[in-house]
């Protein structure tokens, strides 16, 4: 109907289904002023991820680089493991 947005899975594990999104995942990897290497724990469908730093959204490209499920700052995340916190959203 008229100004309304539908969305439909078709039962084979693709397209909307609240199942391919993962939000607020914690890439995995050790946070100790030298390590720009971080994994997620699946492959996200390329250019459907978003990536936070300490909550301020990363640019792709300008901030890290992605591929397949490795993200690679450009820059090394702080010494203290806990003063830099990561965050993912994105479709698989």
């Amino acid at each position: 109907s008229k100004g309304r947005i539908t969305a439909a899975a078709n039962g084979s594990g693709g397209g909307l289904a609240s199942t391919n999104f993962v939000f607020n995942e914690t890439p995995s990897g050790t946070i100790n002023g030298s390590n720009v290497t971080f994994t997620l724990a699946n492959t996200p469908t390329s250019g459907k991820v978003t990536i936070y730093k300490n909550g301020v959204l990363q640019a792709p490209t300008t901030d890290y680089t992605i591929s397949g499920g490795t993200i690679t700052f450009v820059t090394a995340t702080n010494t203290n493991p806990y003063s830099d916190i990561l965050t993912a959203n994105y479709m698989k």
